[in-house]
């Protein structure tokens, strides 16, 4: 790891001498902030779920870049977050037993307990530096990995509260995660190829893999439970059919790391295989997604998850259906999830979601979940920009 930071420092070197002889390029700074709040209204629930009716997340984005005029391109990101996600599935992870039982390394499920609950949260999510030129990208500091960068999978209206990789979780029983997140927003450099006849390749390393992240957080609930030296590598495929009048774009990803737990049954290693694709045409799209990973414990372990979704518009509104499975067989869970879904937006910067979601999480006998109306708000805009020497 030393070796490939000396190797980042040194391109970083290199190329902030190279701008002393470029000043007439222009610096780029754009910011902007997004605010979304996720309401509920349940209607039939399972006995025993606890249903959060407001959840909200605020960010805050800022990006700077510089073009030399040898064409390197020099570029920096943070992005800070504020959160209130359920408050006993902090970064997806969540206990749904009542005695200490082992936690999956990619999933964060376990049949343990009791439940520890977590209040709102904020977190410097994204911060790094990124150099860009004929010969690829590299980027060095907190960001994610190779496999959720070039995640393909399911269209969907809604961006924070779908039955898949969602960032807000309003009945707890969300458990389906296909977008290959497994080492957070965690220090790591990554390396990604340009793009040749539309494919793109890309591999990152994370030294300390389970940092905690508003989206992926296992250590908060398992403090025992460590994942290092986390490499992973994907592929991505962009290709536009004309005479289809189709865009076709497909990801496979592959991810290992080292394990460490007091738990009995950990293997030492964790890997985690991944596979998506998405169709647009015209005036529709649709996709799927596919997750495996054996948690890094032996036996019994693996959990699996997949989704499918199609997206459409009438007018100014689109419409999405996605339907979702996962099981995790060291936890004990089975999980299913259908949406139905619309967006419109109402004025620039201001957009309405509404959805119908059915939502079933079953542990052994017990279950969790039900079906309500879940109503999302975005508003965003840019607030900053910048452009001079």
């Amino acid at each position: 790891m030393k070796r490939a930071l000396g190797f980042g420092s040194a391109a970083m070197a290199i190329s902030w001498s190279g701008a002393a002889v470029a000043q007439s390029a222009p610096l780029e700074i754009e910011t902007s902030a997004e605010a979304v709040t996720v309401a509920t209204l349940t209607g039939d629930t399972e006995q025993g779920t606890d249903n959060e009716r407001i959840l909200y997340e605020f960010s805050l984005d800022a990006r700077a870049e510089k073009v030399l005029e040898n064409g390197l391109q020099i570029g920096g990101r943070l992005t800070v977050r504020a959160q209130r996600d359920h408050p006993e599935r902090p970064g997806f992870a969540g206990d749904f037993g009542v005695t200490p039982a082992p936690r999956g390394a990619y999933s964060g499920l376990s049949a343990g307990g009791p439940v520890n609950e977590t209040d709102a949260r904020a977190q410097l999510e994204t911060a790094y530096v990124e150099f860009d030129g004929g010969y690829g990208e590299l980027r060095v500091g907190r960001d994610r990995g190779a496999a959720a960068r070039l995640f393909e999978g399911a269209p969907s209206v809604l961006s924070h509260a779908g039955i898949a990789n969602a960032y807000l979780d309003p009945m707890g029983v969300k458990a389906i995660r296909t977008n290959h997140d497994l080492t957070g927003p965690s220090t790591k450099i990554t390396y990604a190829s340009p793009r040749i006849l539309g494919l793109r390749a890309a591999a990152s390393f994370s030294p300390d893999a389970d940092v905690p992240g508003l989206d992926r957080d296992i250590a908060r609930l398992d403090e025992g439970l460590e994942v290092k030296n986390a490499a992973e590598v994907a592929l991505n495929l962009s290709r536009r059919l004309r005479s289809a009048g189709m865009r076709f774009e497909s990801a496979i990803a592959w991810s290992s790391a080292e394990v460490e737990s007091p738990s009995p049954g950990v293997a030492g290693r964790v890997e985690t295989f991944s596979a998506g694709a998405n169709f647009e045409f015209d005036s529709f799209e649709f996709g799927g997604s596919w997750l495996t990973s054996d948690n890094g414990f032996e036996g019994a372990s693996t959990y699996n998850a997949w989704e499918i979704g199609a997206e459409t518009s009438f007018g100014e509104t689109a419409v999405s259906l996605n339907y979702g499975e996962a099981e995790d067989e060291l936890a004990g869970i089975d999980s299913e999830g259908f949406s139905v879904a619309a967006r419109r937006r109402l004025m620039d910067g201001l957009d309405l979601a509404v959805s119908y979601q059915d939502e079933i999480l079953s542990f052994g006998p017990n279950q969790s979940g039900g079906t309500g109306v879940v109503v999302e708000i975005t508003l965003s805009g840019d607030f900053f920009e910048l452009n001079g020497n």
